[in-house]
């Protein structure tokens, strides 16, 4: 099953035994990593608590831990409530840009496939990205979102 089962929680057939990603979880990847290089912080935090409200409490715990782990006192998540972990998430990428991608991906695949999924899909993003033509294109080729805009820097 794809993110988007996964998303909107259809039940079905979990990931293949090989831990490979279906190819729309791995354009989907793609794309959230061109949108967390590119998209201003505070949008960032707002998707990313908005797709960990989607997750169950299992699936937050996961992320909760990952963040907890090796993290000084004071860069500890203090709940696993979706705006707490998007705020600490939001604080690790400023100091490791794939931070965010780590702690996600450490919960597997399905895990990063969902968050990947929903902050791709969202409308906030998706009200100033461009995912016209080839969005993973776009994310190799170094253009932000501001180039193909015109504008300055976001």
């Amino acid at each position: 099953m794809g993110f988007l089962g996964r998303l909107f929680g259809f039940s079905g057939a979990s990931p293949d035994a090989g831990g490979a990603e279906p190819p729309e979880d791995a354009a989907a990847i793609e794309r959230y990593r061109f949108v967390v290089r590119t998209a201003p912080s505070a949008t960032i935090e707002q998707v990313h608590a908005e797709a960990f409200a989607r997750l169950t409490d299992a699936q937050r715990a996961v992320i909760y831990e990952e963040l907890s782990r090796g993290a000084g006192t004071g860069e500890r998540p203090l709940s696993s409530e979706p705006a707490t972990l998007a705020r600490s998430v939001s604080r690790a990428q400023s100091r490791t840009p794939d931070a965010l991608e780590r702690v996600v991906g450490a919960g597997g695949p399905a895990l990063l496939g969902a968050v990947a999924g929903y902050v791709v899909a969202s409308p906030l993003v998706s009200a100033f990205l461009p995912w016209g033509g080839s969005a993973t294109q776009d994310a190799g080729s170094g253009a932000t979102a501001a180039d193909d805009r015109g504008d300055a820097a976001v």
